[in-house]
């Protein structure tokens, strides 16, 4: 079950700077979500429906991008690397939910 966190909750996603992650987009929502990773650039790896079998990007996606469509009922996988330390923001591109501060901070952390 999806467990919704809000702009003022504790940030989740600490990248080590220099690592490479592969972040999984979950939307259990009835809408396709633009979603954009500020201060990075991603490959889309896959995309999965929620039970089903992944299948590869859309040929329109490849190479690096900033935002990708994750659509209704599917996990969308984006790999990243994180070479600049900060902290930043990934939301929705969707205006009203950009508005109402529908997005989460992350924070590129030095290595432990």
């Amino acid at each position: 079950n999806p467990i919704p966190l809000g702009w003022d909750r504790a940030i989740t996603e600490n990248p080590v700077l220099g690592s490479i992650e592969i972040w999984e987009i979950h939307n259990f929502t009835e809408d396709a979500h633009p979603i954009h990773i500020h201060e990075v650039q991603f490959e889309v790896i896959d995309r999965q429906p929620f039970g089903g079998t992944s299948r590869p990007p859309e040929s329109w996606e490849a190479g690096f991008k900033d935002t990708v469509t994750a659509y209704p009922g599917q996990v969308t996988r984006v790999k990243a690397t994180f070479t600049n330390p900060g902290q930043y923001v990934w939301h929705c591109h969707i205006v009203s939910h950009e508005d109402n501060e529908m997005m989460r901070a992350y924070e590129v952390v030095s290595a432990p």
